[in-house]
């Protein structure tokens, strides 16, 4: 009997937790400025996400006010009174459209882990694995190829 009233208490204490389950939700369509990194090399851009797929404009350097999107098949560039489009197998895989479009497109499959108040998602895109970080409100932080030294650091909203 003395060893059952310990036991009733504590069952009876963790009764009344509950624990609670993050989910972390990918918006379908957003538009946000970030800076994208591949290795020295960076510029600043505006990211837009919608049912069509991705498209990267660079806000700084010479690019600035190119239109780089993909739709998973293929890849277009834009830029005032020019535009080309090839199918997405003759593109640099370090394109950020098509790295971008790559990953959102698996996330369904990526392992996700709740670390220090963050989602961190990770899976395999053509350039290797790669790691997500999102906030707990659901605000992007960053995305991380270390294979490709590519990273992409968003801009809060």
């Amino acid at each position: 009997m003395k060893k059952i009233i310990p036991l009733i208490i504590v069952l009876l204490l963790f009764s009344g937790c509950k624990t609670e389950k993050q989910t972390p939700v990918i918006k379908a369509e957003y538009s946000l400025s970030a800076v994208y990194k591949a290795g020295d090399f960076s510029y600043s851009c505006e990211i837009i996400k919608n049912e069509n797929g991705i498209s990267i404009s660079p806000t700084s350097t010479k690019a600035k006010g190119m239109i780089i999107s993909c739709n998973g098949k293929e890849v277009s560039f834009k830029r005032k009174n020019f535009e080309k489009t090839f199918p997405i197998e003759r593109i640099d895989k370090t394109n950020p459209a098509v790295i971008l479009y790559q990953i959102f497109s698996s996330l369904d499959v990526a392992e996700v882990h709740l670390i220090d108040e963050e989602f961190i998602y990770t899976g395999n895109c053509s350039l290797g694995k790669y790691i997500l970080t999102q906030s707990k409100d659901n605000s992007l932080k960053s995305l991380s190829i270390p294979q490709a030294e590519i990273e992409i650091i968003f801009n809060k909203t």
